[in-house]
């Protein structure tokens, strides 16, 4: 009796121990305190506003200022989709948008829907073979002879590469090189 007795004092002693090294630990005040606190705090700005009244702050949107200097955005693939979305929103906040795309009868339809809708919107469209280099060295060339006849810087401010295509077989360029 007396010998399980002692073997209850040493066993709760050891667990007494292994309590105080977890009170005393890192991970319990961790777990235990900062965390607690953290969520009484959420639930109180959560559910009283006032206690953290904290003013917000709402900043005005830049728009380009309307002079001589017009930023320009190449979108390819801007014949449909995202990359029409895009042009028709950037062109009412004052880029020169130039379209790229593989049908001059779509440019031609998208360009045309766009300045119905903003009669100010500047608008370039060429026509490119995403998957043909030299389509596209001609069209570098061709734009920045575009740039140069316009007066225009010869940089560009925003690039959307919107061009794409669903792949569904292995091809290859006329270059000889992986199409996707």
């Amino acid at each position: 009796m007396a010998a399980l007795s002692l073997r209850k004092m040493r066993r709760l002693g050891k667990e007494l121990r292994e309590f105080l090294f977890f009170v005393c630990s890192l991970q319990f005040w961790r777990m235990a305190v900062a965390w607690s606190i953290a969520l009484v705090a959420s639930y109180l700005q959560l559910f009283v506003p006032s206690y953290y009244s904290q003013k917000s702050y709402s900043y005005h949107r830049c728009f380009p200022v309307k002079s001589f200097f017009r930023p320009v955005c190449i979108i390819t693939g801007a014949t449909s989709g995202l990359g029409a979305a895009a042009a028709r929103a950037l062109s009412k906040e004052g880029f020169t948008i130039v379209l790229v795309g593989r049908t001059s009868k779509a440019l031609l339809k998208i360009a045309m829907e766009i300045q119905n809708v903003n009669e100010e919107a500047h608008l370039k469209a060429f026509e490119v073979d995403i998957s043909s280099f030299q389509s596209i060295y001609d069209f570098r060339k061709s734009l920045e002879k575009w740039l140069r006849d316009s007066d225009m810087h010869l940089s560009v401010h925003l690039l959307i590469n919107n061009a794409g295509v669903l792949a569904t077989s292995p091809r290859k360029t006329a270059e000889g090189y992986d199409e996707y």
